[in-house]
């Protein structure tokens, strides 16, 4: 091999060649060549000449190498090539004349090197290619890019049946003819940065092996799918800088495309622009149109990688937009408008890179990366966020994550995994951070992430401008804020990721309750004060309180309505309560509770607690240790309460239990007596009160008022067999006693019916006497009554019924109804001691007399001396007739 580079030279003579036999390789590169030398024709076996970046300005003659394999002219200054100048060269297989000045090539420059596989032109000025390339049929790689090329039908004609790849990047091309009759085998295909505005429907149908079409960087408006072949073999098309505005339906033929790119285009929809491409592999979108990504876009393409859609106006993401990428890495949407990810990215088990900074998200839901395990790269920045809680939970290889530029007050340990594979970088600059407690755990010497750049804190008030790396675990925990002079006030956070407070006043000379008290506050030490009374103003102040510490004041009672119900946790030793808070332990439910060095009385009233401590032991951290204080009860005095057992809390008292367990039973008796006497004689009680004009729980004066529309003090109802002794024994009685009566005989008339007549006499009367005889129990119509008087009594809510046993049979030839009624009613007998005194009180007795029937419905007027008539109590009735028992009725009219 030849190598001489960067020398004067500008000659080599054959003298200098023809002594090196065995020369194959000739270097000449930097130098001062105008021409190629003519002495390397001397070289005979010469096969590999480069001569780079010299002054050659033209090609003139022939070059006879017989041998050369491989020429090398590029970065010369050649602006022109015999046709000949080549025809000498057989065995020549690559062609490099690259960057140079040619604008013409003859037709027949290539016509005697017919083993050409490799010819490189770009870079010159070359504006036709008219069958400069005819008929060669090794021709596999043509490299025509930068020239000024701007028409290719050439190509048509061309016979390169071996043609695998071919570059016309930067030339001036506008269309894309049909190839339909092209021969070529072409595998790779580069049109990019032209000027190509339209392309045949059916331009690349005959490159049935083509793998890479390039089309970017032009004026393409619309690709029909008919431009490729069915089945095509395509892996790889680029499309980008264009002006497409769909591309649905352009892949239907492509099936075997792996790589898309579609960038700065203006597309604006691709719901289904990718229906089918199941091997696709990569897709790039960027700058474009799209506004959403709906789900199932991607439902196809199952091997799809890393997808791009970078500055687009993308304002939402379906939640199952990804759902089925199993092998998705990579998912870039920089510089778009989304609000929210919207938990799209979850289940992608191989995703581990996610771009999505400058949107406009606002927060991020827990587990919004649920599943992501592979995770190691979250970008983020330039957004709105304002929340992470628990956002981060899932990705354990995280290595980075770049959240700066955002609205994050806080960043929790919580948002991530408890357990991470690496120390992931973190980035939070440009954040209006909250430097407390809940940032700590960056600053621990065991922290688990590492700050990239440094960022300055916004508050709290007294941290606030100054550097998150120069403060100290102490310097976040500690807050001033409400805190009460004399008392240490420090935060931490919860489990919840919630700020809250622990207050220790302990030691500070109180004598009163903290004026002040941080929000949030759940833990509180006041013990060693002199603290006598607990007021109101802790459940005010301190809602949310789980511990509280009173040990070592001067609390002689102890309010328990004062302690918020949230308290789990208090310590009452070493005080001067008297009573043990039995009603704080039923109101609260404690965790723990202290409550030994305290005089506790020890008496009756704490039963009840003894009974609570042997149930919740184990809540009661000193129980044993709990004394009675000294007292006159040697029982008690001094000693522990858990030994001590009713006898001993209660000696002469009987159990509050069973007390009042005694009172409730003999109350309850009582009423139930009442209640039976009632039942039994509450009848008798009212005619003895109502005789004595006493009316009591006696509804007198109702009765009264109600008693002033009747027309008659009683109605005597009887059977018509007994008539002769009603008018010998009971009448006269009646008149003496100076009450009006009714009867069949003195007051009713024909042309009534019967039933109307009885009906209008039980109404009218303030009582109803029923003669109760063997005969009377065996008459229809006296049963008839006697239902008839019971059923008045109930609907006024008075007894009107007034009963006479007269002889004992007849209560036995009572039907069911009947004989109940009679056995349940204080009834009389006939005959018996005392019979007119108790009628008398059974019957009204409020200066009554006796009272006529007028004219009008239901009035009265005197037939002579104690007589009334019942008449006109309608305009028409049935008359009825007395028979013994024999009732028979007609109409008549009563005029």
């Amino acid at each position: 091999m030849l190598s001489i580079r960067q020398c004067p030279l500008s000659d080599i003579g054959e003298a200098s060649i023809a002594n090196i036999k065995r020369l194959s390789h000739v270097r000449l590169d930097y130098n001062e060549l105008a021409y190629v030398p003519g002495g390397l024709a001397a070289a005979k076996r010469l096969r590999w000449l480069q001569i780079r970046r010299n002054r050659i300005k033209s090609l003139q003659g022939v070059l006879s190498l017989h041998e050369l394999v491989e020429l090398d002219l590029s970065y010369n200054e050649i602006e022109a090539v015999d046709e000949n100048y080549l025809s000498n060269l057989p065995k020549l297989v690559f062609l490099n004349l690259s960057h140079n000045k040619m604008q013409y090539l003859s037709p027949n420059i290539f016509k005697k090197t017919r083993e050409l596989k490799s010819i490189i032109l770009h870079g010159n000025s070359i504006a036709t290619i008219n069958d400069v390339f005819q008929g060669l049929h090794c021709m596999e790689n043509l490299d025509l890019r930068r020239n000024m090329i701007g028409d290719i039908d050439a190509l048509l004609t061309s016979i390169m049946p071996n043609l695998k790849t071919a570059y016309f990047d930067y030339n001036k091309i506008s269309s894309i003819p049909d190839f339909s009759t092209s021969k070529s085998m072409i595998k790779e295909l580069v049109f990019r940065n032209n000027r190509i505005v339209q392309i045949a429907p059916t331009a690349f149908k005959s490159f049935k092996e083509m793998s890479r079409l390039d089309l970017s960087n032009n004026n393409i408006r619309h690709l029909n799918e008919t431009a490729f072949s069915a089945n095509s073999r395509l892996e790889s098309l680029i499309l980008n800088w264009n002006r497409l505005t769909t591309v649905t339906g352009v892949f239907n033929r492509t099936p075997q495309i792996r790589h898309l790119r579609l960038s700065f285009n203006q597309i604006r929809n691709i719901t289904a622009a990718f229906n089918g491409l199941t091997k696709l592999r990569s897709l790039s979108i960027r700058n474009n149109l799209l506004t959403c990504i709906p789900d199932d876009t991607f439902r196809d393409n199952r091997g799809l990688q890393k997808v791009t859609l970078n500055e687009n106006d993308i304002q939402w993401i379906g939640r199952d937009a990804f759902q089925g990428l199993d092998k998705l890495k990579i998912i870039t949407l920089r510089n778009n408008r989304l609000l929210t990810l919207n938990n799209s990215m979850r289940n992608l088990p191989k995703l581990q890179y996610i771009d999505a900074s400058f949107n406009a998200i606002q927060g991020l839901e827990t587990g919004e990366f649920a599943r992501n395990i592979n995770l190691a790269a979250i970008l983020l920045a330039g957004n709105n966020i304002s929340s992470v809680k628990g956002a981060f939970v899932a990705a354990t290889y995280l290595r980075m994550l770049k959240i700066d530029g955002n609205r994050l007050l806080l960043i929790s340990r919580g948002d991530f995994a408890p357990k991470m594979r690496s120390k992931p970088s973190l980035i939070i600059n440009n954040n209006p951070l909250m430097c407390d407690c809940r940032l700590a755990w960056l600053v621990h010497n065991n922290s688990q992430v590492r700050l990239k750049e440094q960022f300055t804190c916004m508050g709290p008030r007294w941290l606030q401008g100054k550097s998150m790396l120069s403060l100290t675990e102490d310097d976040l925990v500690g807050w001033e804020d409400d805190c009460e002079s004399g008392c240490h006030c420090r935060c931490k956070e919860d489990p919840s990721g919630v700020r809250v407070m622990t207050v220790d006043c302990s030691k500070a000379k109180l004598g009163h309750f903290p004026k002040r008290l941080p929000g949030n506050t759940t833990a509180l030490y006041l013990q060693d004060n002199g603290l006598v009374l607990l007021d109101d103003r802790l459940k005010r102040k301190a809602p949310r309180l789980q511990l509280l510490s009173l040990r070592n004041n001067r609390l002689t009672d102890f309010n328990v309505s004062a302690v918020p119900t949230t308290v789990t946790s208090l310590d009452l030793r070493g005080n001067r309560l008297k009573q043990l808070p039995y009603s704080l332990v039923t109101e609260h439910t404690f965790t723990f509770l202290w409550l030994s060095d305290n005089p506790f009385r020890c008496d009756c009233a704490d039963y009840n607690f003894s009974q609570w401590i042997q149930a919740h032991g184990e809540v009661v951290r000193d129980a044993r240790e709990i004394r009675c204080g000294r007292s006159s009860n040697p029982a008690v005095s001094g000693k522990h309460f858990v030994s001590l057992g009713q006898k001993q809390l209660c000696p002469a008292s009987m159990p509050k239990g069973t007390l009042f367990l005694l009172l409730v039973l003999g109350l309850l008796v009582i009423i139930l007596t009442l209640l039976a006497i009632y039942l039994r004689y509450g009848r008798a009680a009212k005619l003895w009160a109502r005789t004595l004009g006493v009316c009591g729980w006696t509804p007198c004066t109702e009765e009264q008022d109600l008693y002033l529309e009747k027309l008659f003090d009683v109605f005597v109802s009887f059977s018509s067999k007994d008539t002769s002794w009603v008018n010998d024994e009971l009448l006269p009685r009646l008149d003496i006693l100076g009450l009006s009566y009714c009867t069949y005989e003195r007051n009713f008339k024909g042309g009534f019916l019967l039933q109307d007549i009885i009906r209008d006499a039980i109404a009218c009367s303030k009582r109803t006497l029923l003669l109760l005889t063997r005969n009377f129990v065996e008459s229809e119509w006296c049963r008839w009554e006697f239902r008839l008087a019971h059923q008045r009594a109930l609907d006024d809510n008075i007894n009107r019924l007034v009963i006479v046993l007269v002889d004992e049979e007849a209560a036995g030839a009572l039907d069911g109804d009947l004989r109940l009624y009679v056995r349940a009613a204080n009834h009389l007998r006939w005959g018996e001691p005392n019979f007119w005194e108790r009628l008398q009180r059974s019957l009204p007795n409020n200066g009554a007399h006796r009272k006529a029937i007028t004219e009008e419905p239901l009035s009265t007027k005197m037939t002579g001396t104690g007589g009334t008539e019942l008449s006109k109590i309608t305009a028409k009735k049935l008359q009825y007739q007395y028979s013994q028992d024999n009732i028979s009725e007609k109409e008549v009219v009563v005029g």
